[in-house]
Order: C-alpha cells, then sequence, then structure tokens
C-alpha cells in the first residue's frame, strides 16, 4: 500500500528531489520558442548552408558588373636576338653570312571601355536577378526553419505530457489496484476485480516506455536544429489559460491568397527566375549583334637591328573598335532557342508554384479553423469524462458499478488529456504553418506564441519526468518492486501538483526565478 513506511520514505526522497530539480539551472534559465528559434539561427546547418549560398550567389553582381566597366592592361617583354644574315656579294661572288646579337623590349598599355555589348548588359541584369532569386530562397529557410524549430519545440512538449499521462494513469491503476487487493482480503470485493486493475497497471507500463522513448527522440530532434542541449524539463510549456483560440486573420480566404502571392518566398523566388531567363534570352539574342569599344593605347618599343641600330619608338593611339559577327554556324540561334525553352520551364513552374501554395493555404487556413473546433470539443470532452468517473465510482459504492467500468472511465480521460493536448499543440503549429505559406512568418509571430507559454511546466517536468524514466529502467516492471515504483510516481506527481497549488502570482514570479 501508498502508506506503508518505505513508500513514505521513497516520497520523502522524491521532494527532497524535486526540491533540488526546481533550483537546477533549467527552472531559472527555461528555454522558450524564442530562445529555441534564435540559437537554430545560429546553429541550424540547413539555414546556415543557404546563407552561404546567398552570400555567394551575392558575388555575381559584381563579376557582371565588370564587364560594363574599363578594362586596363599592361605587357611588357624583353629579349636577347640573334640573327644570321646570309647575302650574295656581286664583287667577290659567293655568300657572305653575318651575325649580329641585340636587345628588344616594349611595353604597352591599353585601355578599352565597352560602349555597346548588349550581351554584358544583360549579364548584369541576370545576376540582379540571380541574386534576388537566392536571397528569396534564404528567406525562405528562415521561415522553414521558425517552422521546423515550432514543429519540433511542441513535438517535445506533445511528447512529455504522453509521458507525464503515463505517469498519472500508472498512478490511478496502481492505487486501485491496491484498493482491490484490501477489499478482496476483507472479502468485501472480488478476485475478477483485482486481477482487471492489475492487468491495466502492467499494460500501461510498455506505453510508459515508448512514451520516454518517444521524448528522448523528440529532444534530440529539437537539438539537432539548435545545436543546443534540449531537456523536456528545460522547456517552456503551453499555458492553455494564455492561449487564444481565434480565427485568421484577415478573415476572407481571399486576402491571405494575395498576401501569399505577394510575400511568399518561395513564390517570389521562382518570379526572379522568370526574369533571370528573360534576361538569358536576351544575352544569347545579342550574339547576332554588334559590340563597339573604345580602345586608347601607349606603347612603347625599342629594338637593334641591322635596319634600325638604336631605334625607340613611342607610340600613342585612340579610336574605335566595330566587331560584327556574321556566322557562327548556328550557334547563337540553338542557344537562343534553348533560352527561351528555359523561359517557358520557369513560367510554367511558377504557375505551378502559385497554385501549389494556394492549395497549401486553403489546407492551413481549415486546419486553423477546425483546431479551433476541436479544442473546443475536446474541452468539453474531458469535462464529460470527469463527470462519467465521479458517476461511475457513486455507482460502485451503491454497487452499480465494478472495478472495470472505473478504469475505463479513468482510460477515456486520460486519451482525452491527451488528444487535448495534442489539439492545441496542432492548432499552435497549423497557425504557423499558415502564416509560413503567406510568407508572413517573422520573430513578431514566434514572440506572440512564445506568450502563451509558461515556466510552470517547466518546474513540473523537472520532477515528473525523471522519476518516471527511472521507472523505465529500474525493476519497476516487476511485480515485487511495484510498491516502490508507483510510490516513486505518487510523490513526484504530488510534488508537481504542490506547485499547482501554490504558484505565485505573476508579478512574483520573476523574483522567485531569478
Amino acid at each position: 500500500m501508498l502508506a506503508c513506511p518505505k513508500c513514505r520514505g521513497a516520497r520523502r526522497w522524491w521532494v527532497r528531489l524535486a526540491a533540488v530539480l526546481l533550483a537546477s539551472p533549467y527552472t531559472a534559465g527555461a528555454v522558450d520558442l524564442l530562445d529555441a528559434y534564435r540559437q537554430a539561427l545560429e546553429n541550424d546547418a540547413t539555414f546556415l548552408a543557404a546563407k552561404a549560398n546567398a552570400a555567394a550567389a551575392s558575388e555575381a553582381v559584381p563579376q557582371a558588373r565588370a564587364g560594363l566597366l574599363p578594362n586596363l592592361s599592361f605587357n611588357a617583354s624583353r629579349s636577347t636576338n640573334n640573327t644570321d644574315i646570309t647575302q650574295t656579294n656581286a664583287f667577290l661572288g659567293g655568300k657572305v653570312t653575318s651575325n649580329f646579337d641585340y636587345m628588344a623590349e616594349g611595353q604597352n598599355l591599353t585601355l578599352r571601355q565597352p560602349l555597346y555589348r548588349r550581351a554584358n548588359m544583360a549579364q548584369y541584369r541576370q545576376a540582379e536577378a540571380q541574386v534576388a532569386v537566392a536571397e528569396r530562397t534564404l528567406e525562405f529557410e528562415r521561415q522553414n526553419l521558425a517552422l521546423r524549430v515550432a514543429a519540433a519545440y511542441f513535438n517535445v512538449l506533445a511528447a512529455q505530457d504522453h509521458l507525464r499521462f503515463a505517469a498519472e494513469q500508472k498512478k490511478a491503476y496502481y492505487e486501485q489496484w491496491q484498493r482491490a487487493s484490501a477489499m478482496l482480503e476483507k472479502g468485501a470485493g472480488t478476485r475478477t476485480d483485482r486481477d482487471e486493475a492489475k492487468a491495466r497497471y502492467d499494460g500501461v507500463l510498455s506505453q510508459e516506455i515508448d512514451a520516454a522513448n518517444a521524448v528522448d527522440l523528440a529532444e534530440r530532434t529539437l537539438a539537432s536544429i539548435t545545436g543546443q542541449p534540449a531537456p523536456a524539463s528545460a522547456l517552456a510549456s503551453l499555458d492553455a489559460g494564455r492561449l487564444l483560440l481565434q480565427p485568421p486573420k484577415p478573415a476572407l480566404f481571399d486576402k491571405w491568397v494575395s498576401l501569399g502571392v505577394a510575400s511568399n518566398p518561395e513564390l517570389a523566388s521562382l518570379r526572379y527566375g522568370i526574369e533571370a531567363y528573360v534576361q538569358e534570352v536576351d544575352k544569347q539574342r545579342s550574339g547576332h549583334l554588334p559590340t563597339l569599344d573604345l580602345i586608347a593605347q601607349r606603347s612603347y618599343t625599342s629594338s637593334e637591328s641591322v635596319s634600325t641600330i638604336g631605334s625607340a619608338y613611342n607610340t600613342r593611339m585612340i579610336g574605335l573598335q566595330l566587331a560584327i559577327p556574321l556566322f557562327s554556324g548556328g550557334a547563337v540561334m540553338s542557344a537562343e532557342r534553348q533560352a527561351q525553352a528555359g523561359l517557358e520551364r520557369s513560367r510554367q513552374q511558377y504557375e505551378a508554384g502559385k497554385r501549389q501554395m494556394t492549395l497549401n493555404l486553403r489546407r492551413e487556413y481549415n486546419n486553423v479553423l477546425l483546431g479551433i473546433s476541436k479544442v473546443r470539443a475536446l474541452e468539453e470532452a474531458l469535462k464529460s469524462a470527469r463527470l462519467a468517473l465521479a458517476s461511475t465510482e457513486m455507482g460502485v459504492k451503491a454497487g452499480t458499478r465494478n472495478t472495470l467500468d472505473v478504469l475505463n472511465a479513468r482510460q477515456q480521460i486520460y486519451a482525452t488529456q491527451r488528444d487535448l493536448g495534442k489539439a492545441r499543440y496542432d492548432y499552435v503549429v497549423g497557425g504557423l504553418r499558415l502564416q509560413a505559406v503567406a510568407g508572413t512568418m517573422s520573430e513578431e509571430v514566434i514572440e506572440t506564441v512564445n506568450q502563451w507559454l509558461s515556466v510552470g511546466g517547466t518546474e513540473r517536468a523537472n520532477i515528473i519526468i525523471p522519476a518516471v524514466r527511472k521507472l523505465s529502467t529500474d525493476g519497476g516492471r516487476k511485480q515485487g518492486s511495484a510498491p516502490a515504483a508507483a510510490a516513486r510516481v505518487a510523490a513526484a506527481l504530488g510534488a508537481a501538483k504542490a506547485l499547482d497549488a501554490n504558484e505565485p502570482e505573476p508579478q512574483k514570479r520573476d523574483s522567485v526565478e531569478r
């Protein structure tokens, strides 16, 4: 029984442990959703890769601009020359060979300024569009990161709730088992009641192990995004009293579509992709056009030879250079057709993206509305389940109900609590998904959701989760150690409920936490 001295000792030990845990850094420095998001901005590999890609893409503009700016080059040469000259001597009759060694050097400074190069201008505009694509892709990854953090964060809270409900369920089944055993010993109960309670108690142990594993996996998933340890006991929990159940704003779905077309970064990336291909077509088409450059040149040449002994030349030149392509074997026309096909592809991709965005908006918009209805329905269902349990317990006393009815009523309560918690998390994440699809997911949106969180749940988790995890690794699954195991969970749950009863006022909470 829970009243045994050994169980009371276990309870006192867990209450002392709870006091230590409440003073731990996890409680004092509870991590909320905004903290997790900011950690992810610094550590998430996917986002950092997108950030590096945007930085690399931004260099395309100065590289393309260089094709429109002056180009200055300098060349210099110096050489030693050896020349043999063979001549026919008209007087002597025969050939005479002469050998000359001389130095030659030269310097050449050339300035070229493009005046008309249609391809270079198109390349510059294309680079601007490509940079815009990379920037919108980075913004998409940032908003997607916020959504991934939120989903992982609330998955941890949901797994934590499931583990807590399993602990509460185990405690209730254990107490029911002990009462049925005591009544059987007094001759007022039945073996069937005792065995049914024991079977429920044994059955919930496996659920508890699965729940503990789910918490561990959810914590690791969040940590892989934030780059920081993310124990459930360190996360601020969702406060049902602060949660605002309200329909999407704006209320009209068509306005959400307009907002998405204007703001969705993925759609904007596709839009700039069209512009990049428009410039690609122009660039390839300009292969038919002439080019015109301004050229200024200064050169110095010094060369000694038989005919130029001691000669040096200084030359200055300025002029225009016109180049007219006549025929390139059909390469220019082929490249233009290829660019036209790419342009058509980008336009169709944009249209497909727009339709998919509208579909996603409709799904998330409906999910938010349905989520509100589901939360409210489950809140009423929980009230009804609690009333049903009270009526069933009264029926047991009156002899019209049995232990199995009580166990079923309790199980219904826990199932409804679990579903209600999940529905609340789904509502919050669904609202964030709607913002992300519309392209309006910002840190301000995260801050709004952050106001719905409370550190009270963190303190309760610091007590309950260690106790329940202990149960999944010790001998609590064995019948002989079941009383001690249940005592530990009961003590943890009791300490957690004491927090609910003695929770300080909001204005005093800061001083307590500090």
